[in-house]
């Protein structure tokens, strides 16, 4: 399902067009169910948080901010289900906080006594230092990167995207040298 597609169907789903969501469900059914057991390890589980992702996802369309990049954006919310039930379940400490980021991505809760003067100002540099390295990868290289630090294989990603495992091996490790480059580790 190409951009346009995707941001079309949301459009769809936020006036409450359940066909839209049987599309995205038909084109995603099986990313969002490999994300979920590959952090649940369980099929029975994986395929609970898979169908309540779907109904999230309808819940969520008005919400949707196209930014070109909506598997990265499906693959983290279905991680972050994953990693709630986890959470919930015991299985993982509780953490990360529950508030994700602009994102979506869950934040990290700072340890009080490890907050020093200038770690704010240190972390607000250091996210920009990235955000701005990763304007430098290509579409490619970028979505590539995106998928795998949801967790994602290389064989997983290669089957979302249609291209050759090698080629996506390749787009991640072009993708590593720019970002090593340009923040100054190479």
């Amino acid at each position: 399902m190409s951009e346009e597609e995707f941001e079309y169907a949301m459009r769809r789903m936020a006036a409450g067009d359940a066909d839209a969501l049987k599309q995205v469900y038909l084109a995603y059914r099986t990313l969002i169910y490999t994300v979920c057991l590959k952090y649940l390890k369980n099929r029975e589980q994986a395929e609970d948080v898979a169908s309540e992702f779907f109904i999230k996802l309808f819940n969520l369309a008005g919400t949707f901010k196209a930014n070109g990049y909506h598997k990265t954006w499906i693959c983290t919310i279905a991680k972050n289900m994953s990693l709630d039930l986890m959470r919930k379940e015991g299985h993982i400490a509780a953490s990360l906080d529950d508030t994700p980021d602009e994102e979506g991505v869950p934040v990290e809760k700072a340890d009080p006594s490890s907050v020093g003067a200038g770690s704010v100002e240190e972390s607000t540099v250091n996210r920009l230092t990235i955000e701005e390295a990763r304007k430098r990868l290509s579409d490619k290289e970028r979505e590539v990167m995106d998928m795998k630090c949801s967790g994602l294989t290389f064989r997983e990603i290669a089957e979302t995207t249609g291209m050759p495992q090698g080629t996506v091996s390749w787009h991640y490790n072009e993708a590593i040298k720019k970002l090593k480059r340009f923040i100054g580790y190479g």
